[in-house]
This record gives C-alpha cells, sequence and structure tokens, in this order.
C-alpha cells in the first residue's frame, strides 16, 4: 500500500502542475490577443481620425488654389468621403462621429450659415481623444493656426458675434 501512495502524490502533484500551466497559458494567451486587438482598433480609431482632419485640410486647401475657369474638378472623391465615413463608424468614438455627422449636415443645409463650428467641435473632440482627455486646445487656438492672425481671428470672431 506504500507504495501506491508514493506514486500517487508525484502523480497528482504532476497533474495539478500541468492543468495550471495549461490554465496560465490560455489566460495569458487571452490577455496577448486582447492587447492585439485592441492595439488593431486604436490604430485604426487614429487612421480614422486623421483622414477626417486630413479630408478637412485638404478640401481647405483646394479651395485656397486658384482653379482655371470652367474647373470643378477636386481630388475629393465621393468615395473618399464614404471611407471617412465608415472608418469614424467603425472605429471612431460615438462623440466624434456624432460630432462629424453633425458637421456633414451643417455643410450640406444651405440654410446653415456656420459649417465651421460644428467642425471644430470635432476637431475639439478628436484632440481630447487622442490626448487621452489632456488635450487643452481650444477652438481659439484652431483658427489661429488655420487663419495664421490674430486679428483675422477677431475679425471672424466679431462677424459671429454680429449675427
Amino acid at each position: 500500500m506504500e507504495t501506491i501512495s508514493e506514486w500517487v502524490v508525484p502523480i497528482l502533484t504532476s497533474i495539478a502542475a500541468i492543468i495550471a500551466a495549461a490554465v496560465t497559458c490560455k489566460w495569458q494567451m487571452q490577455t496577448e490577443m486582447r492587447k492585439i486587438l485592441e492595439n488593431y482598433v486604436s490604430d485604426k480609431k487614429y487612421k480614422a481620425y486623421y483622414n477626417a482632419v486630413n479630408l478637412f485640410y485638404t478640401i481647405m486647401n483646394d479651395n485656397k488654389k486658384e482653379k482655371p475657369k470652367g474647373s470643378t474638378s477636386s481630388p475629393i472623391k465621393f468615395e473618399d468621403i464614404l471611407n471617412v465615413k465608415q472608418d469614424l463608424f467603425v472605429y471612431g468614438s460615438d462623440e466624434a462621429f456624432r460630432a462629424f455627422t453633425k458637421f456633414l449636415c451643417a455643410s450640406t443645409d444651405n440654410q446653415q450659415v456656420d459649417t465651421f463650428t460644428p467642425y471644430l467641435n470635432f476637431m475639439l473632440i478628436v484632440r481630447k481623444e487622442i490626448s487621452g482627455g489632456k488635450s487643452t486646445i481650444t477652438t481659439d487656438d484652431i483658427l489661429l493656426n488655420l487663419m495664421q492672425s490674430s486679428k483675422e481671428l477677431q475679425k471672424y470672431h466679431e462677424l459671429a458675434n454680429n449675427k
């Protein structure tokens, strides 16, 4: 009898160690997979935000360029806008998605006078998300960056207050 008990304890200990190792390995693999997925989604989210901001700057750049008379072509394609919308829907936060949608609605509404404010709100949301909520940039900071003139910013505020 003693010989059986001498063998049982080491076998049970070995089985318990194997089970513990298997459970630990599975848990570690799940943790790694979760990290990989989170990094993938995070990269896609930042890419979606970049593409949305890039779309705006591209449109602004195209409006600044002098076009030949009769030319209405724009490098911005409907497909580009759809891709930005899709990426923001899939990877963006709810707040960013709604802010971008408000901008799009404002930019297509002929009665809407101010299409800039919804876009600035979207830009602030993007900055806060990318910085982990630590961004202190304001709409005036963004406008000043775009206008590159404090006088122009002041004129903008005067016009906005007169409406």
